[in-house]
């Protein structure tokens, strides 16, 4: 049964609740964590999970991410004239769901949590209060300050267990073993970068919620790697983020009308010969500030078109075959399909016939 969906925080109140500044922002994410997590789904005891659970996962580690970095586990109640502690509950809501809702608790529970399983958090009683910058080496590095340290301000909060992104210390358990803080705090190779704006702009919206959220990080993860042109059906998206099918077709919708995201929507070939292979849509990503800022700013979401197969290999190209000096090779067998006259194309270009010695030596 597909979650009721909910947000209990405008954008602008959970950018006060989370304390956002303009020198907060940015969060890293290990892009392991996408193997990690789809690995574990992938297992016996995960069958059956929907698409929220996985997303669920990501999101929370994000959040104790920011929360961590930036030191931001109270917010200023209006109604109460008070500092309120950022406790379990808020975080629930924080993510879309009721504040006593169990259903998502086996992921992040102490000891015995998914991601706890993982490596990715671990639940503490001390937590930062403040940060600073050590720039006295040769690397300017972030520096905690734990309420341990000031019990007379922060008293005893041992009944109240945060999680600590363990990760953002040490990347690998040997790291640790050896206390050797190569974590995304400190180094940020083989990390994507999602800022918090992301985050909230999600969470505050009923239709994206976690799902959205984490769909978005995907692909943020896969253009970095692709120069912002991340070629993929939703099939395969599916199965590598381990969100069902519809839930992929219904957020990338999501995030293209709102500009998160862009799409170049490949026409559909009506008389597709069994030899050739279509070519899937390439995505890119769009920054925060891009973002629709409301309904009227919406992008209209175009039909795919529908062409004949001729219209396709002049227009698009087949995805199985390349070009190659006036020669169009099969990929897979290196079969030439057709040629230009010899006198129309030049094989003087040393690397396009290393592109034909490759394709030849198959």
């Amino acid at each position: 049964m597909a979650r009721i969906r909910k947000t209990y925080f405008t954008k602008s109140k959970m950018g006060k609740l989370l304390g956002v500044n303009e020198k907060q922002h940015e969060v890293y994410m290990p892009n392991e964590i996408f193997e990690n997590l789809t690995e574990a789904f992938t297992s016996e005891e995960m069958q059956g999970k929907t698409s929220t659970h996985i997303a669920y996962a990501y999101t929370y580690y994000y959040l104790a991410n920011y929360q961590w970095r930036y030191a931001r586990y109270y917010y200023y109640d209006d109604k109460t004239g008070m500092e309120t502690s950022i406790n379990e509950g808020i975080i629930k809501q924080i993510l879309g769901f009721p504040s006593k809702s169990e259903q998502y608790t086996y992921l992040t529970k102490n000891n015995t949590g998914l991601l706890v399983k993982l490596g990715y958090i671990r639940k503490e009683t001390d937590k930062p209060s403040r940060y600073w910058y050590d720039d006295e080496g040769k690397y300017k590095e972030v520096q905690f300050v734990y309420e341990s340290e000031y019990p007379e301000l922060y008293g005893n909060n041992k009944n109240w267990k945060v999680a600590m992104p363990v990760k953002g210390f040490y990347r690998y358990k040997e790291s640790e073993e050896d206390n050797y803080e190569d974590g995304t705090f400190y180094m940020i190779q083989n990390t994507h970068m999602i800022d918090i704006d992301v985050f909230i702009y999600c969470m505050a919206d009923l239709e994206l919620g976690v799902e959205g959220f984490y769909l978005y990080c995907f692909l943020k993860f896969m253009t970095d790697k692709y120069d912002n042109a991340y070629n993929c059906s939703q099939k395969k998206m599916a199965q590598t983020t381990r969100l069902s099918i519809d839930e992929v077709k219904k957020q990338l919708e999501n995030l293209e009308k709102r500009n998160m995201i862009t799409s170049d929507h490949k026409p559909f070939c009506l008389d597709k010969p069994a030899d050739k292979e279509t070519k899937t849509n390439t995505y890119g990503i769009k920054e925060p500030n891009e973002f629709a800022k409301s309904m009227i700013q919406f992008n209209v979401i175009p039909k795919q078109r529908k062409i004949t197969a001729k219209q396709y290999e002049s227009e698009v190209g087949w995805a199985n075959e390349k070009e190659i000096n006036g020669l169009i090779i099969n990929q897979k067998t290196g079969e030439i399909i057709k040629s230009s006259p010899v006198n129309e194309y030049n094989i003087n270009d040393e690397a396009e016939l290393s592109d034909l010695d490759e394709v030849f030596s198959r």
